[in-house]
């Protein structure tokens, strides 16, 4: 779903419309992701309005992109792992999600993809009946 804007609006004000909070992870799109970085960035930094990167289009299309390519649940941990890290300055007093994709997630999102396989290997393991193998490595 994209929202056209031709101006700049405060969408934390659409937090509560939207409801990014009470929404399943898996249901998340490109508004409710552009929702929680209004709200996050109003919460952890008192920066209001959003300042999108480049244009709304531009975040947008990376939002889409990036969640048709690793799903809705691995864009929201690199989202949360990129607020964690992230120290704002008075050049840059906020974080936004054209430039959480463009430059922050090509050193977030590997560590997370390793986890989330390990986590599905696991799975798949244990309903063929398999032992764990990280309980076997640590075991030897």
């Amino acid at each position: 779903m994209f929202i056209n804007l031709d101006v700049d609006v405060v969408l934390s004000g659409l937090v509560a419309d939207i409801g990014a909070e009470r929404w399943q992870t898996d249901q998340w799109n490109c508004a409710t992701f552009h929702a929680y970085f209004a709200d996050m960035n109003c919460e952890k930094y008192g920066a209001e309005p959003y300042e999108h990167l480049r244009n709304w289009g531009f975040e947008q299309r990376q939002l889409k992109s990036a969640t048709e390519r690793y799903g809705p649940e691995v864009v929201r941990k690199v989202c949360e792992q990129a607020f964690a890290q992230y120290r704002p300055s008075c050049e840059y007093p906020q974080l936004n999600a054209g430039f959480v994709l463009s430059y922050m997630a090509a050193s977030l999102l590997p560590r997370i993809l390793t986890e989330r396989d390990a986590v599905k290997r696991r799975f798949e393991d244990a309903a063929r009946g398999r032992p764990d193998t990280d309980e076997l490595n640590a075991h030897l």
